[in-house]
C-alpha cells in the first residue's frame, strides 16, 4: 500500500519559475513528466517528489525532460543526487528525451549520463 502524506513547501518563486509534475505509474515504473522550468527556485519541489517516492518503494523513475524550457545546475544537482540515492538503494533514475537546452546543460554540467540512451 502506498500512502501519499505529503504538500511540498518551497521557497516563493517568482513569476515564470513553475514548474509541473506528473506521475505515471507504470507497474514498477514511476514516470516523472516535467514541464516549465527546473531552477533554484523548483528543484526543490522535484526533490521532495523524488524522496517520496524512494521512501514509497517506488525505486525505478523515468524522468521525462520533453517539457522542460530550461534547466539551471541546481535542477541538474538535484537529478545526479537523486540518481545516486535511488541507485544505493537498488533502483534507478533516468532522463528520458530532455528538451534540447536541458540536454545542452546536462552535457556541460558532465551529468549526460542520467540521459536514457
Amino acid at each position: 500500500m502506498t500512502t501519499w502524506l505529503f504538500e511540498p513547501t518551497v521557497a516563493e518563486p517568482t513569476p515564470g519559475d513553475v514548474l509541473d509534475v506528473t506521475l505515471r505509474f507504470e507497474g514498477d515504473v514511476t514516470v516523472c513528466l516535467l514541464a516549465g522550468r527546473l531552477c533554484a527556485y523548483t528543484a526543490p519541489t522535484l526533490d521532495a517528489w523524488l524522496v517520496q517516492l524512494r521512501e514509497n518503494g517506488r525505486h525505478t523513475v523515468v524522468v521525462d525532460g520533453s517539457g522542460l524550457g530550461s534547466i539551471s545546475g541546481d535542477g541538474v544537482d538535484v537529478l545526479a543526487a537523486n540518481a545516486d540515492r535511488f541507485r544505493d538503494s537498488g533502483g534507478r533514475l533516468v532522463v528520458r528525451a530532455p528538451s534540447a537546452a536541458a540536454r545542452r546543460v546536462l552535457e556541460i554540467c558532465g551529468s549526460d549520463d542520467l540521459v536514457e540512451p
